[in-house]
């Protein structure tokens, strides 16, 4: 006659480990899982169904220059041009440093490889599109260009 294996006995404080470890496992993915961009929440104060026009300029916190000046032209840019939409909430700007734990998700979500400027739009705080300025670096040596770039791009996004 075949012998019957014994049943496995885990202790009680076994299984409560071993829920521990589940539930800490599935928060961690949960955190880091890869999410389509248009489920990522990106402004949490956006309450709102209206759609909003965020003009976001991600960096490190080692910045050159050049990443000053980007930052600074495209706030002049749209502080220059559409002062009722940033004055009705319709548009707003934001620097956000990628190298913070609560904004490194932003790399993943807009795929970035550098300092970029990214256009969002949002409806009900949900990206409904993203484009990065790639002409950005190019432009930024000349002013003029970089800020009728900055304000065509902005200007479609608010249309």
């Amino acid at each position: 006659m075949p012998m019957m294996p014994k049943p496995l006995r885990i202790a009680p404080i076994g299984v409560v480990a071993i829920l521990a470890m589940a539930i800490v496992t599935l928060g961690v993915l949960a955190e880091t899982g890869e999410r389509p961009d248009s489920d990522r929440v990106v402004s949490d104060e956006s309450t709102t169904t209206r759609p909003e026009v965020v003009l976001y300029y991600f960096h490190g916190t080692r910045r050159c220059n050049t990443c000053r000046t980007i930052e600074s032209y495209a706030r002049e840019a749209v502080e220059g041009r559409f002062q009722d939409a940033l004055r009705t909430g319709t548009l707003s700007c934001a620097a956000l440093n990628t190298d913070e734990p609560e904004n490194a998700h932003f790399v993943r979500d807009f795929r970035l490889v550098s300092s970029s400027l990214v256009l969002v739009e949002l409806e009900g705080g949900k990206i409904v599109r993203h484009e990065i300025l790639q002409d950005a670096w190019t432009l930024v040596r000349d002013k003029p260009r970089f800020i009728a770039y900055v304000q065509e791009s902005v200007g479609e996004y608010l249309e």
